[in-house]
């Protein structure tokens, strides 16, 4: 196995097939429709290849899951076999989220325990004010964009604000302080641009 290709994918409307049973199978089909993706449930015994037309991706949880990993490599189907990473062409990570913000912690299936132990360390490191400092970010962004064409100064601008006290506002609860904060830097930049 080999899964060091890190990458988030968008679900929206796709086609997405969990087969099997269990606590672990109920988790992953609950973030498939959490993504947006249209989640088809098979119990493991009813199973037909015609269930994979369509699909996007295949999560299976079976004593053998070896003919469904065929059947979805044939058909160009990302599949993950849950506990059997011979028969995965993906692996899933140990996930920490934020709002907008989304951490995965991946140790290529050799130590899956400890990716869940440096999650749990962001986890007190990386609080609700990130997900509040995104969201703020991300109404500004097209703004940012319009009112300041100059890449280079927009770079700058997006690392000064990040590197800024907003962080540390948000996570007093200062909605309002860091609002302004990032507008007044904002403003700034423009004026410097005339």
């Amino acid at each position: 196995m080999n899964f060091r290709y890190p990458v988030f994918l968008d679900l929206s409307g796709k086609n997405c097939l969990v087969i099997g049973e269990g606590q672990e199978i109920a988790a992953k089909a609950k973030a498939l429709v959490e993504a947006g993706a249209t989640v088809r449930h098979v119990n493991p015994r009813e199973f037909q290849t015609a269930d994979l037309e369509d699909c996007f991706l295949v999560i299976t949880g079976q004593a053998d899951n070896s003919e469904v990993f065929r059947l979805a490599e044939e058909k160009g189907i990302l599949c993950n076999s849950v506990d059997d990473p011979e028969h995965c062409r993906f692996s899933f990570g140990a996930v920490h989220r934020q709002g907008d913000l989304t951490i995965a912690i991946s140790t290529n299936g050799s130590a899956p325990a400890l990716a869940v132990r440096l999650k749990e360390g962001l986890q007190n490191q990386i609080g609700p004010e990130y997900g509040e400092l995104l969201g703020l970010l991300k109404t500004v962004r097209t703004e940012i964009t319009t009112r300041i064409p100059d890449f280079t100064a927009r770079r700058q601008l997006w690392y000064r604000i990040v590197d800024s006290e907003v962080l540390s506002l948000l996570r007093r609860g200062d909605r309002e302080a860091a609002s302004q904060a990032v507008r007044g830097m904002i403003e700034e930049v423009v004026a410097g641009l005339r």
